[in-house]
């Protein structure tokens, strides 16, 4: 074997590692970029369902203010009409009969 032929065979040895360590390079940058993408996606559907969560209590809390205000319309309608009656009726008082036996 020739000085020649052993660095032809070290060369090879050399790429051989080369190539592996660009392989297993790709392969953890590839990893990454899983998990990355693993995470967004975790986070997207959270913020999915904090978003269904935020409509669902802005609906109740329409549908409940707008109940509220109608009964409220009809609690300060009903008040009004009771002090109005009451100012209008004059006030009965009992008038005690004395009856001579």
């Amino acid at each position: 074997m020739s000085p020649l032929d052993i660095l032809y065979i070290v060369l090879a040895f050399c790429a051989l590692w080369l190539t592996a360590a660009i392989f297993w390079l790709v392969y953890q940058v590839a990893l990454i970029i899983k998990n990355v993408n693993d995470a967004v996606h975790t986070a997207t559907d959270a913020i999915g369902k904090i978003e269904v969560a935020i409509s669902a209590i802005r609906s109740k809390f329409d549908s409940t203010s707008a109940t509220l205000g109608t009964v409220l319309g009809a609690t300060t309608k009903l008040v009004d009409y009771v002090l109005e009656k009451k100012e209008k009726k004059p006030s009965r008082s009992r008038k005690k009969t004395v009856i001579d036996v």
